[in-house]
């Protein structure tokens, strides 16, 4: 969760009565799903805990239009300046995202239980916050290189979907492991098994059935989930070195932004004991850990390096509003959304391990995933002020401030009535993880595409099927669909789809199903201009050439599946959106592709970066999702 102190920690705690959820729609969230064809993902611990419900979440991305088969390999460890090349047709293929560094990518997600709404106007007793954080592999060589095997980050998405397995000692990695899916390291399992818990928690009545970090009130039974440690992730801020970097803390409560900067491993260090025999009592003291027959050393990790000033501090704000017990829109009828401007190759990546280069030469990527967490507690006690000397102890007369399904006097000579409180949630963390993704260094000389330009990300969310199959996941949009920009910044369109969205059974408590256009169980998407955004017929190509209605006359656009992003013929760039990447030129067309997108790659490779030249409002849609009977997929650019 999230709230704690260091040592003698203060227990976040949740009022939630139900098995529930939050769930990152941009960029896509996988709630532990690779490629299955069910509506219910395969295995819920494949990779972390998320205590979302098993229909969540969305497959990894596809890059032609053939599903990936769980054979290619590597698995994860992309060749970037080959994953982003169209001419590569390798046809089982999975697709990762690319972002340009410095680039704004919005988040987007959905959370169960309600967010917000502490203002004075608009006092409640639900107190959450939101904690954005991303990862990216660690160098095997150089300054920065991670030879702490808890610190060391190898991301793929898999090639299964089976959990990992356990390590047996700190530097064993059990051969099976390469074919699945990997966050966390097992050296940090390892530790985590090895570490003691932090005994200063609040735990209600709840009792955790072992003494190091697996075992926390939320998972008292040390359940494993992928290679995640249970405490790390049900606490923030985390008194022990972590792989993870602050994105952003999104809170009902700025008060406590201040404390929360304070202890950020951005730009604060935090330590553990290493080398010390796997003496668990002395992995959080100092003292201990540095004692004779314990042999430690306790060392220190910030993220950029403990020489640096850290890496960028993390954002604290106001978290905004959400309806309690409802998967949808914030107070204004918008997504839930954060913008987030990604870091650069020689900013906070330079401790990264970056792919392609050489510098100078030829643009260089760093492999990353972020996560989303949503903590929530109440206030119907102070969750800051409370710890383990307030757990139920009948026996010396404790009695904990909740406790299990109470039965609570209401006067009138009542016997009592009871209410529904459950310990073990009374205090709880939800979770939801990307797929990889690169961050692609900028082009150095493209006079088009200026260092300085902001790049914005104009992406797609949701999944194959009608709102029903597809909860609690989300139909097609544009993301955003409504976007401000003026014509000296950079626009970059792209999309990633799966070729087994079929929501299959089993499809637990909901509908199975994939209602959509075209071959069933394919995301397609593409972009082609309207002229005006209540129509639904898009504008002919050719017809509007060389007039000021037309984005692509007046734009400039670039093939952002290019090292220098190649500047592009005005056809040969409608052509690329119209067809999801199956024409990249007009030499190309040869009359085999087909109108429902059906054989167009799921993904559009690399995607176009497009500087719109003229102020005005441009109109655009989807052809095979703008489903009159259902959904709409349309978007408006306001170029200002």
């Amino acid at each position: 969760m999230s709230r704690v102190v260091l040592a003698l920690a203060l227990a976040l705690s949740l009022l939630c009565t139900a098995y529930a959820d939050v769930y990152l729609h941009m960029p896509r969230g996988s709630n532990d799903r690779l490629n299955e064809q069910s509506a219910n993902r395969n295995n819920g611990d494949r990779l972390f805990d998320s205590q979302n419900n098993n229909r969540g979440g969305y497959n990894v991305g596809d890059k032609t239009s053939n599903a990936f088969d769980g054979t290619q390999a590597p698995y994860g460890d992309f060749d970037p300046t080959i994953i982003y090349q169209p001419a590569q047709t390798t046809n089982a293929m999975k697709y990762p995202m690319m972002y340009y560094e410095g680039s704004i990518m919005m988040f987007e997600w959905t959370n169960q239980h309600g967010c917000g709404g502490n203002e004075q106007s608009d006092p409640q007793q639900l107190n959450c916050n939101i904690v954005l954080q991303y990862t990216c592999d660690t160098p095997d060589t150089g300054p920065f290189a991670e030879t702490d095997l808890g610190m060391y980050v190898n991301l793929r998405d898999g090639g299964n979907t089976n959990t990992p397995d356990e390590p047996n000692s700190l530097n064993d990695v059990p051969p099976s492991n390469a074919a699945r899916g990997h966050h966390e390291s097992e050296g940090s399992y390892y530790e985590c098994k090895t570490r003691s818990r932090n005994r200063g928690l609040f735990h209600s009545d709840q009792r955790p059935n072992g003494d190091d970090a697996r075992f926390t009130r939320q998972n008292n039974n040390g359940n494993r989930r992928g290679l995640e440690c249970a405490e790390e992730r049900d606490y923030y801020p985390y008194w022990v070195p972590t792989i993870w970097r602050d994105i952003a803390y999104l809170t009902d409560d700025t008060r406590i932004c201040d404390y929360i900067l304070q202890r950020s491993q951005n730009t604060n260090p935090k330590y553990k004991c290493v080398g010390n025999d796997n003496a668990i009592e002395a992995s959080l003291n100092q003292q201990k850990c540095t004692s004779q027959g314990v042999n430690g050393q306790w060392r220190g990790w910030k993220h950029g390096g403990m020489a640096s000033n850290g890496i960028k501090a993390l954002e604290c704000v106001q978290v905004d509003w959400s309806r309690v017990n409802h998967l949808g829109n914030g107070r204004t009828g918008q997504p839930l959304t954060y913008n987030w401007t990604l870091p650069t190759i020689a900013g906070d990546l330079q401790s990264v391990k970056l792919f392609g280069g050489p510098a100078g030469v030829a643009p260089r990527y760093a492999k990353c995933i972020v996560r989303l967490r949503y903590n929530i507690s109440t206030d119907d006690y102070n969750p800051w002020n409370i710890d383990s000397s307030q757990d139920d102890d009948p026996q010396d007369g404790v009695v904990s401030p909740v406790t299990n399904n109470p039965t609570v006097d209401v006067g009138a000579d009542l016997q009592g009535l009871r209410l529904a409180i459950n310990t073990a949630q009374f205090g709880r963390t939800f979770q939801d993880r990307s797929h990889v993704f690169y961050i692609k260094e900028r082009p150095t000389s493209n006079p088009n595409f200026p260092p300085n330009a902001r790049v914005i990300n104009l992406n797609v969310r949701g999944k194959r099927g009608n709102i029903v199959q597809t909860y609690p996941s989300v139909e097609y949009d544009y993301a955003p669909n409504r976007l401000h920009l003026t014509t000296q910044d950079l626009l970059h369109i792209q999309w990633t789809g799966s070729n087994t969205h079929n929501n299959g059974e089993p499809a637990g408590d909901g509908q199975a199903g994939d209602a959509g256009e075209g071959t069933e169980g394919t995301d397609r998407h593409n972009f082609v201009q309207m002229l005006d955004l209540h129509d639904n017929f898009p504008m002919p190509i050719d017809r509007y050439h060389a007039t000021s209605e037309s984005i692509y006359d007046m734009s400039t656009c670039m093939d952002a599946s290019t090292d220098n992003a190649q500047t592009l013929a005005w056809l040969d760039c409608a052509l690329i959106l119209s067809t999801s990447g199956y024409y990249r030129s007009v030499n190309d067309i040869d009359g085999t592709f087909n109108s429902l997108l059906n054989n167009a790659p799921a993904s559009l490779i690399g995607g176009i970066v497009m500087k719109i030249n003229k102020p005005g409002q441009y109109n655009y849609m989807c052809t095979r999702n703008n489903n009159f009977s259902n959904r709409s997929q349309k978007g408006v650019l306001f170029v200002s």
